[in-house]
């Protein structure tokens, strides 16, 4: 990844009073970080006079003056490390230093104060009569607790700074590894919006000088701050924490390093080219049929020379709605040219023999025979290719080719009581790959169930998919058509397929199942299917109340009218299905339609 100048940490190299008093020696310093080849360098340069510093008869007073510079240099100086470095800043202590920064404002790209000047009245006053729009706010929070810093940032926010940015650390020359604290940077990160600079200043001769900033990188730091010496064995002051220029580069490296290592994408190119060399690929453990889902049963997984998908991209493929289009032989991979757009059909089962309810499919419900009602929602599912109204080939049964809503309905006749044998056979007929099973006794099916339990098919490369909690007449079942060939190969006939459901929930060691649990907005226990007087009934006064509302006939709407009208509800409630109720049909279906691994 190409780094810029912005992706490096500011290092902000730290003169402090390593000059020894010596202009020479403060120029020369001034000259080297110049010469740096580092992209974010800054230089900090402390000013001070030591009358306005400290009192004659404070210890380090003498030195003070031994390490002092007068305003002209100091004004020369600055523009100098201005023009050859780019950025400066400076170390402000007393009313000395606020003079220079007024009279090199123009130079000067931020002002650090410490720990020990942040309650200095007389240095705050003297900064609030400068305009510091354009200058960056270091303050040293170290000895401080949190409110004491929030209080800070609160007040020097009111002199309009560009930015406050806190710094950690302080120098007792040296500090020792455990006065870090790094563990602080994380702490104030959680309290405080402002990017957090590191003052490091362990003992420079240890090797942790150089990596406990790379530390503090790694911690979340944005800025940090080192001091520099030309030669530790010949400075006087400062020396103890101070880098001399091999270390720095040396430090560079380092963050460098750290940089390459941290940043980039989540995945680099390098990585995508190992896992493509070494990821152990799907290889089929056995032959695989034509329309097809394919699903981890289906392989072995080994290193290969050969070309071929992962199982992720198999599963996205299948997602599509894709499916295998020819054989597949043993241990081979798989390839995308391997599968074409699944052929997706909804298959209505329908016939006009009912006992209970005779002719059922064709009584108007709301002034529009039943079976219409349910062909138009099949219509309205999205993904599907083709709508079928699949009946007996018995010429009772040819008077439903009316109702086809125009031809947008496909009319298939096949066999009259094995309706797997008829699925099976419409499915042939218009080579399909996938069907979506309706009965035609559900005017409300659902195309939102629908919708869901299909994506759910193909994401899960299942054989035969359907809900166990929708109201009952709303959904449907997702089935491939490979799955239907496969019972009637093992049994020869399905004599029970009015109950096709049993087939394939019977026979988990064959068929992948996939159970789908809907969103809550679309469960419900009521009876929305049509087989007794009571069902049309409550289909009728249902129908009445959409159409007094002006309501669009969704299964949304039509769950809010029965949430509402409880009484509607009960016109029906108390009829179990038969597949539900009669537990000798249940062990029968049971019995019959297990298939055996010998059939």
């Amino acid at each position: 990844m190409s780094l810029t100048e912005n992706s490096y940490p500011e290092i902000i190299i730290e003169c402090a009073n390593s000059h020894d008093g010596n202009s020479k020696k403060l120029i020369s310093l001034v000259n080297t970080i110049a010469n740096f080849d580092y992209p974010n360098k800054s230089i900090k340069l402390q000013v001070f006079s030591p009358d306005t510093l400290a009192l004659q008869d404070y210890p380090y007073y003498k030195i003070y003056q031994e390490i002092s510079f007068k305003p002209l240099f100091w004004n020369q100086i600055i523009e100098e490390s201005k023009e050859k470095i780019g950025k400066v800043w400076l170390d402000i202590f007393d009313l000395f230093g606020i003079e220079i920064l007024k009279n090199n404002i123009d130079f000067i790209d931020g002002i650090k104060l410490q720990a020990s000047v942040l309650q200095n009245y007389e240095v705050k006053a003297g900064l609030k009569k400068i305009n510091l729009c354009n200058l960056r706010l270091l303050i040293n929070i170290s000895g401080y607790d949190l409110n004491d810093i929030s209080n800070f940032v609160s007040e020097f926010k009111l002199l309009n700074f560009k930015e406050i940015i806190l710094q950690l650390g302080f120098q007792s020359y040296p500090t020792e590894i455990s006065s870090t604290a790094l563990q602080k940077i994380k702490v104030i990160q959680s309290c405080f919006n402002n990017r957090i600079c590191i003052a490091e200043h362990s003992d420079a001769n240890e090797s942790y000088s150089i990596d406990l900033p790379i530390y503090a990188l790694a911690y979340g730091c944005k800025l940090i701050e080192k001091h520099i010496c030309l030669d530790r064995k010949n400075t006087i002051y400062d020396y103890f924490s101070s880098l001399e220029p091999h270390e720095f580069i040396l430090l560079f490296k380092k963050i460098n390093n750290w940089l390459h290592a941290s940043t980039g994408p989540f995945i680099n190119e390098a990585e995508k080219t190992y896992l493509a060399n070494s990821i152990q690929i799907p290889i089929t453990k056995r032959n695989i049929e034509s329309k097809k889902f394919i699903n981890n049963k289906d392989f072995l997984f080994r290193r290969t020379s050969q070309l071929g998908l992962s199982l992720n991209e198999i599963k996205k493929i299948q997602e599509k709605k894709m499916i295998i289009k020819t054989v597949v032989p043993i241990g081979k991979t798989i390839t995308e040219d391997m599968f074409k757009k699944a052929k997706i059909g909804v298959v209505v089962g329908c016939r006009l023999k009912s006992s209970r309810l005779k002719r059922k499919a064709l009584l108007p419900i709301g002034g529009q025979p039943s079976i219409e009602m349910c062909l138009e929602n099949c219509l309205k599912i999205p993904c599907q290719n083709i709508v079928v109204l699949a009946t007996s080939n018995l010429s009772e049964d040819e008077e439903l080719k009316k109702f086809t809503l125009n031809d947008k309905v496909q009319f298939f006749q096949g066999d009259p009581n094995d309706v797997l044998s008829r699925y099976v056979a419409a499915a042939e007929k218009y080579d399909l790959d996938v069907i979506i099973r309706v009965t035609g006794d559900c005017p409300f099916i659902s195309p939102e169930i629908a919708e869901i339990l299909l994506n759910s098919h193909f994401e899960a490369g299942a054989d035969f998919t359907m809900t166990l909690d929708a109201a009952i007449g709303t959904s449907c079942e997702i089935i491939n058509v490979q799955a239907l060939q496969t019972v009637l190969f093992h049994l020869g006939s399905a004599p029970y397929s009015e109950y096709m459901t049993w087939y394939f929930k019977n026979n988990p060691e064959i068929f992948k199942l996939n159970y789908v649990n809907l969103p809550d907005k679309l469960v419900r226990e009521y009876r929305l299917t049509l087989d007794y007087v009571q069902d049309l009934e409550m289909f009728e006064a249902l129908c009445r109340v959409i159409k007094e509302k002006k309501l669009p006939r969704t299964i949304e709407s039509i769950f809010k009218i029965l949430d509402e009208n409880p009484d509607l509800v009960s016109l029906n409630a108390s009829i179990q299905p038969k597949y539900k109720a009669d537990e000798a049909l249940i062990r029968e279906l049971d019995l019959n339609t297990k298939i055996s691994v010998t059939s």
